[in-house]
C-alpha cells in the first residue's frame, strides 16, 4: 500500500506536522489505508509502552524493523508488519499482537474505536510512548487510557493517578488530558498532573510551554498557566488556586525522589503505600495530627519508618512475607 512508509514515519515521530496532516487527511476507508494506520499505530504503541524495555533496546529493534520495511518497499504488507511487531512484543512477554493476527483484525470488525489502557501498578513506574510520539511517565498506581483514533482524529487522554507529559507539538490536534471534569489542553509542552482519586486536589504543574485549564461542567472556567506555576483544583469546593512552585521538586518523582514538606501524615502514608506497594495499618490515630518533612531517595522502608517514628512519636512494626503476592505490612502503634 502506497501510504505504508508515510504512516510508519508518522507513528514513529519521523515527520513534520505539515506532512503528517497531509498524509492523515489522505487516509480513507475505501482503500483500507485508515484501517492500516490504526493497526500500525496500535502495534507501535504496544511495543513502546512496555516499561521493562530500555530506550536503547526499542531503538535497536526499530532500526531492524525499518530495514525489513525498506527491503520490501511498496510490496510491504500489513501481515509482515504484524509478524515483526509480534516478535518484538513477545521478546518482552506480550502476546496481544498475536491475538490480533489470529482473529484476522478483530479491532476493525468489532468496533471503529476501542480503548487502550496502560497501568503502572503500585511499586512501579512506567514510560509510555504514545502513537503521536508524545512521551508519558506514569507514577505508581496510575492508569492512562486513550482510544484507537488517538493521533488521527483526537489526542484525548483519560488519567487516573499521576503522570508527567512531554507532548509532541501539533497545532491542529490539541492534546487533552481529562481528570474527572477538569481538562488540561495543550499543543506541545511539558507538564505534570497529579490526580489520584484519594487526593483532595487535582494538581497541574507546568515545566515549559503553556497549558489551558477547562471544566466540562462550567463554560466560564478557563485558566492559563505559565512555566513554574501549579494549579490546585479543590474537588469539593470546585475552587482553583494558582501558585509559583519549585517545579524540580514537583517532578522529582520521575527520578525516584520524594519530597515531603510539612505534608499531612494521612497523605504521606497513602503516598508510601503506592510507592512501595505496602499495606499500612494505623492503630495510633494521633499520627494524623502530625506533619512530615523529608527527602526520600533510595531509602528502604525500615529507614523511612524510623524517621516517621522519631518525628511523630509513634512505634512502627514491619512484617515482611516470603509468600509471593503478599504485601509487606506496617503497623503503626
Amino acid at each position: 500500500m502506497k501510504n505504508t512508509e508515510d504512516i510508519l514515519k508518522i507513528v514513529s515521530g519521523e515527520t513534520n506536522p505539515t506532512t503528517e496532516q497531509s498524509v492523515l487527511l489522505g487516509l480513507n476507508d475505501k482503500d483500507g489505508s485508515r484501517q492500516e494506520y490504526n493497526h500500525i499505530k496500535n502495534a507501535w504503541a504496544l511495543l513502546a509502552s512496555e516499561n521493562r524495555m530500555s530506550d536503547y533496546r526499542i531503538e535497536g529493534l526499530y532500526k531492524d524493523f525499518q530495514k525489513q520495511i525498506n527491503s520490501k518497499k511498496r510490496l510491504f504488507k500489513l501481515k509482515t508488519l504484524l509478524k515483526y511487531a509480534a516478535i518484538f512484543i513477545l521478546t518482552v512477554g506480550i502476546s496481544l499482537i498475536c491475538f490480533y493476527q489470529q482473529n484476522d483484525g478483530f479491532v476493525a470488525k468489532t468496533s471503529k474505536s476501542f480503548n487502550t489502557s496502560v497501568v503502572a501498578e503500585n511499586g512501579q513506574q512506567s514510560k509510555v510512548v504514545l502513537p503521536d510520539s508524545s512521551v508519558v511517565l506514569l507514577n505508581s498506581g496510575t492508569q492512562l487510557t486513550y482510544n484507537s483514533n488517538f493521533g488521527y482524529t483526537n489526542r484525548d487522554i483519560i488519567l487516573t493517578g499521576q503522570a508527567f507529559f512531554h507532548v509532541t507539538k501539533n497545532k491542529i490536534l490539541p492534546f487533552v488530558v481529562s481528570c474527572n471534569e477538569i481538562k488540561i489542553k495543550v499543543f506541545g509542552t511539558r507538564f505534570d498532573v497529579n490526580a489520584y482519586p484519594s487526593n483532595k486536589n487535582i494538581k497541574v504543574s507546568l515545566q515549559s510551554g503553556s497549558v489551558e485549564l477547562l471544566n466540562s461542567k462550567k463554560n466560564s472556567f478557563h485558566y492559563n498557566l505559565v512555566p513554574g506555576e501549579m494549579a490546585q483544583f479543590d474537588k469539593h469546593t470546585e475552587k482553583i488556586v494558582i501558585n509559583k512552585v519549585n517545579i524540580g521538586r514537583v517532578i522529582a518523582w520521575t527520578d525516584g525522589i520524594i519530597y515531603f514538606n510539612n505534608s499531612p501524615m494521612r497523605e504521606v502514608l497513602i503516598h508510601l503505600e503506592r510507592k512501595y506497594n505496602i499495606e499500612i495499618k494505623v492503630n495510633n490515630h494521633k499520627i494524623f495530627q502530625s506533619v512530615f518533612t523529608a527527602k526520600i531517595k533510595n531509602q528502604n522502608i525500615e529507614e523511612i519508618f524510623k524517621s516517621i517514628d522519631y518525628s511523630c512519636s509513634v512505634n512502627s512494626r514491619i512484617i515482611k512475607s516470603d509468600e509471593e503476592g503478599v504485601k509487606t505490612k506496617v503497623f503503626i502503634n
